[in-house]
C-alpha cells in the first residue's frame, strides 16, 4: 500500500470524526451530526466506522467535561447528555448504515431498522431523565424553555384586551411545562427519533442502490390489529384515568399511523411514476403536493387522506404494474 493511500485511510476518519464532534457541539446543527459517519459507511469498512465512531465519541466527552468546572450537577447532566450522544451513535452504526451489520439482523426491513431505533432511543432517554429529573439544573433548564414557548405564544396572540387577558390568566411556563411532558410521553419524543434517524439515514445513501424507495415500501396486514388495538388502548385509557395505557396506546397508534402514511406516500409515488405523464407534469404535481404539505390545516386533512389510502391497500391492489403497450387480450 502506497504512502499515501495509506495516509488518507488515516486522514479521512479523523475528518469525518473532527466534523461529528463540531455539529454535536453546535447546538443548531447537531441533529444532522451522524450523517458524516454515514457518509463514511458507504465504504463499508466496519473498523473504519467503528473507530470513527468511537473517536468522535471519546473527543467530544474529553471537551465536555474539561470544560464543566467543578459542580457535581454540571458533571451530572454532562454525562447524561454524552451517554445519550453514544447510544443514537451506536444504534446508528449498528443498524442504519448500510450493510455494515446487515447479516446480524438481515429480516429488518430499511424502515423497521429506523423504528427499531428511535424506540430504543426513545428508552434510553426516558431512562437518562429519570435519573436527572430531581436536578435543579435540569428542572431550571426545562423551565427556561417553557418560559420561552409562554412568551412567544402571549406575543402572537391578537390586540384584543380580553382576549390577551384569558391568556395571560390561562397560560403560564408551569402548564407549558405540563403540556410539553405530555405531548413528549404520547409520542413526541418517539416521533422526534424517528425523523431524526430517518433523514439522517436517508441523507447517508448517496449510491443508487442503497437508497430506499417509497414506491416499493408495503406493510404487513397484521399491522391493522396493531392499529385497531392502540386505539382501544388510547379511549380506555382515557375513559378509566390509565395514563400509562394511554401513553402506550399513542406511541403504538404512532407507528402504525407512520407505516400507513409512507405506504399511502408509497401509492402516490407509483401514480406518480406512470409513464404516460410527461416530465413537467410530474414536476407540477409534485410541487403542488408539496405545497399543500407545507400548507397549516389543509396539511392535516390531505396527511389522513394519505394515511387512508395507505390503509386501504390491505384489501384493495392500488399498485399495479404500468402498461405502456397494447394490451395482449384481442379486442382491447
Amino acid at each position: 500500500m502506497a504512502p499515501r493511500t495509506k495516509m488518507v485511510q488515516i486522514l479521512y476518519p479523523a475528518f469525518t470524526a473532527v466534523v461529528m464532534v463540531i455539529l454535536v457541539r453546535s447546538g443548531f446543527l447537531t441533529p444532522l451530526f451522524l450523517i458524516p459517519l454515514g457518509l463514511l459507511g458507504q465504504r463499508g469498512n466496519p473498523f473504519e466506522i467503528l473507530g470513527t465512531a468511537l473517536l468522535m465519541l471519546f473527543v467530544n466527552g474529553v471537551i465536555s467535561f474539561a470544560t464543566a468546572g467543578s459542580d457535581p450537577a454540571v458533571w451530572k447532566l454532562l454525562l447524561a447528555d454524552t451517554l445519550y450522544i453514544s447510544v443514537l451513535t451506536i444504534l446508528f452504526v449498528v443498524l442504519l448504515i448500510p450493510d455494515l451489520f446487515k447479516r446480524f439482523i438481515p429480516f429488518l426491513r430499511g424502515t423497521y431498522r429506523v423504528l427499531v431505533a428511535a424506540f430504543i432511543g426513545t428508552l434510553s432517554i426516558l431512562l437518562l431523565y429519570v435519573v436527572v429529573r430531581d436536578d435543579r439544573e435540569f428542572y431550571n433548564l426545562l423551565m427556561d424553555q417553557a418560559e420561552m414557548v409562554t412568551k412567544l405564544i402571549k406575543e402572537s396572540t391578537s390586540s384584543d384586551v380580553v382576549h390577551q387577558s384569558v391568556i395571560e390568566n390561562a397560560i403560564n411556563a408551569n402548564t407549558i411545562l405540563a403540556l410539553m411532558k405530555a405531548i413528549a410521553l404520547r409520542g413526541g419524543i418517539f416521533i422526534s427519533h424517528v425523523v431524526f434517524f430517518g433523514v439522517s439515514a436517508a441523507l447517508s445513501r448517496q449510491k443508487a442502490a442503497k437508497r430506499w424507495s417509497l414506491r416499493a415500501f408495503h406493510v404487513d396486514f397484521d399491522w391493522i390489529w396493531m392499529l385497531s388495538s392502540m386505539l382501544l388502548a388510547i379511549l380506555t385509557g382515557i375513559m378509566f384515568k390509565v395514563e400509562v395505557l394511554e401513553i402506550i396506546g399513542w406511541n403504538g397508534a404512532l407507528i402504525a399511523w407512520l407505516l400507513y402514511l409512507l405506504q399511502g406516500m408509497g401509492i402516490i409515488s407509483h401514480m406518480l411514476a406512470h409513464p404516460h405523464l410527461s416530465r413537467l407534469s410530474r414536476f407540477l404535481l409534485r410541487t403542488l403536493f408539496l405545497v399543500v404539505l407545507l400548507s397549516p390545516g389543509i396539511n392535516a386533512i390531505v396527511l389522513a387522506g394519505i394515511t387512508l389510502l395507505g390503509i386501504a391497500e390491505n384489501w384493495v391492489s392500488l399498485r399495479r404494474p404500468h402498461l405502456t403497450g397494447p394490451s395482449s387480450t384481442p379486442g382491447m
